[in-house]
């Protein structure tokens, strides 16, 4: 079962007989509105003018929405629309409409985070700022758009590293780690200004090197009977990343075991500092041996789909979007179906393949055929190349045995090195 916050357990509210959802800059690929649809729910896209919208950020064109209010800057109309299509909830459909969500939802009267306060939700500078004021653990950091500025605090730190990256999470930018000062001045104009096209922002936050282990916590925040938002850790994963810091695995934690508990405890005091109200949060959080659970980011925006979302309802019965949807629009209570017995191991295993590169098709089909394995990417169903914009391709692995998932991770690891990629020729 998910951990609660220490609030009382939720009654769920009466939903309306006819509700509409707003989703407000929705992304493609955003999960709202076909999972709204299929609960009956009419709902509605509110997109931004293209004056408002960054350069590199497109739009939902394919979802299923009933209608599209455009806000071109002026809240007054946008609320006026959305009052008069007699709407019951606002979600962000993106990080770039968490802001302009929490503004409308305010003059709606409905569910939201202080709109003063709408940067906590996805802003990694503004969240550091506010734990470290709260008293609760936080990484050292900077937020500036100031080059010199950010030197200047790097020089007063005196770190052994440092990780550089868009102030924006969520931001399709890699983050870059940095030891020196000619490393940060090297990297610092051209990440920001790829930061600026995608986030319409070009604040950068400069952070002390954390462990290269980090944790991905999922949680969904409402309010509670009494107005005080209640969360729930819903998932949590640990990330591994091989010596030249790709991403080698990711493995659902058991939320029983200590870690996972106390990662979990260190975020529901975090998304009560960061005013966290209604919706889904992933968050990213580092351990550290000396000082704990460490903040990496928190963004509340819509979960994002995986090859491993089946496997998780397989074994934890979390399905994330229902659990979204339910913290705006609570469908009526139902009883809990009790978590499957026996615990099933899920891990996902990112493949080391370069952009270009295809898989052999005799030793992919061995991969798709071993025991474990429930999931693979489309790169593994065909001999195309792997892309270059969608990250690494992945096999999720899942079973009630974790010995027979760690024997199908070293075959894995054993066909790659015995010739699982066909490398393009020049």
């Amino acid at each position: 079962m998910a951990i609660p916050s220490a609030a009382l357990v939720l009654a769920a509210r009466p939903r309306a007989a006819t509700s509409t959802a707003a989703v407000v800059a929705p992304l493609p690929g955003c999960p709202y509105a076909g999972a709204f649809v299929r609960r009956g729910v009419r709902t509605i896209a509110v997109t931004l003018a293209s004056r408002l919208r960054p350069l590199d950020l497109p739009a939902d064109a394919a979802s299923p929405y009933a209608g599209t209010v455009e806000h071109r800057g002026s809240l007054r109309p946008t609320v006026k629309a959305l009052r008069a299509a007699g709407v019951t909830a606002v979600l962000p459909g993106s990080a770039a409409g968490i802001e302009l969500a929490e503004r409308i939802s305010w003059h709606l009267g409905l569910p939201a985070g202080d709109p003063e306060a709408s940067a906590l939700r996805y802003d990694r500078g503004a969240q550091a700022t506010a734990l470290e004021r709260a008293g609760v653990p936080a990484a050292r950091t900077i937020r500036s758009s100031s080059l010199a500025e950010a030197l200047r605090w790097a020089d007063t730190e005196r770190l052994d590293g440092y990780t550089l990256a868009p102030a924006a999470a969520g931001t399709p930018v890699p983050a870059t780690t940095c030891a020196t000062d000619f490393e940060i001045r090297a990297a610092w104009p051209a990440l920001r200004r790829a930061t600026a096209r995608y986030s319409g922002s070009a604040h950068l936050v400069l952070t002390e090197q954390l462990s290269p282990r980090e944790y991905v916590i999922n949680s969904v925040s409402r309010p509670g009977p009494d107005g005080i938002p209640e969360h729930c850790i819903t998932d949590v994963w640990a990330e591994s990343r091989g010596r030249d810091g790709m991403l080698d695995r990711t493995d659902l934690l058991d939320r029983h075991q200590l870690l996972p508990r106390a990662l979990s405890m260190y975020l529901l005091r975090a998304l009560d500092v960061l005013g966290v109200v209604c919706g889904p949060v992933t968050s990213r959080v580092a351990y550290s041996e000396g000082r704990g659970p460490l903040l990496i980011s928190a963004l509340a925006a819509p979960p994002t789909a995986s090859l491993a979302d089946e496997a998780l309802r397989a074994a934890t019965g979390e399905d994330r979007v229902a659990r979204a949807l339910e913290a705006w629009l609570p469908a009526p209570r139902t009883e809990l179906s009790p978590v499957p017995a026996p615990p099933r191991r899920v891990v996902r295993v990112h493949l080391q393949a370069r952009a270009g590169d295809s898989i052999d098709p005799w030793l992919g089909r061995i991969v798709r055929q071993l025991p474990t394995v429930v999931a693979v990417s489309d790169a593994l169903r065909a001999s195309t190349s792997c892309p270059s914009t969608t990250g690494q391709p992945e096999i999720v692995l899942s079973s009630t045995e974790p010995e027979a998932v760690e024997a199908d991770y070293r075959v894995i690891r054993a066909l790659e090195r015995e010739g699982l990629y066909r490398v393009p020729r020049p």
